[in-house]
């Protein structure tokens, strides 16, 4: 009995819920943040190389990921990359203001329910996760330096190298 006991809590812990490199990606489908009432789904991505990034104006890392993400996408999405950013701000008013000042050009979405973020069981901010063509989940990044910068460009080279 005990030993089904244990066995439960496991199952029903979030260690056990986590996202991580090998797991399939949460196909979910968000309000796209410029136009609430328009969604994107996740699922439309396939076939794509993805990298899916949870943001926040108040996140001072994102700051530098990102521009590093924007020109990312720029420079591959011909390739077959995409990037959704996920904000995290608790209205999209303050959003709006960081992007005023640090642009990007790919597809955000909100998640004022934190729907997306418990899917993802998202840990620290930011945090991405790169999708390959098939939606698995291939690397995960907690918080954002010029390392993480310089990883992410070889990985996102590498599945895009890969067969779909």
């Amino acid at each position: 009995m005990r030993a089904v006991a244990c066995a439960l809590a496991l199952a029903l812990s979030p260690c056990a819920l986590a996202i991580e490199a090998g797991a399939a990606a949460p196909d979910l489908v968000a309000p796209r943040l410029e136009a609430p009432g328009q969604a994107l789904t996740f699922a439309s991505l396939r076939g794509s190389v993805v990298y899916v990034d949870f943001w926040a104006s108040w996140c001072v890392p994102c700051r530098l990921s990102m521009p590093t993400l924007d020109a990312l996408y720029k420079r591959n999405h011909a390739r077959g990359f995409a990037v959704v950013g996920v904000n995290k701000d608790i209205s999209t008013a303050e959003a709006k203001r960081f992007l005023a000042k640090i642009p990007v050009a790919f597809p955000l979405v909100s998640d004022l329910q934190d729907a997306a973020a418990r899917a993802f069981d998202v840990k620290a901010m930011p945090s991405g996760y790169l999708v390959d063509r098939k939606g698995m989940v291939r690397k995960v990044h907690r918080g954002f330096t010029e390392e993480t910068a310089t990883a992410l460009e070889r990985e996102i080279d590498a599945l895009l190298k890969e067969p779909s």
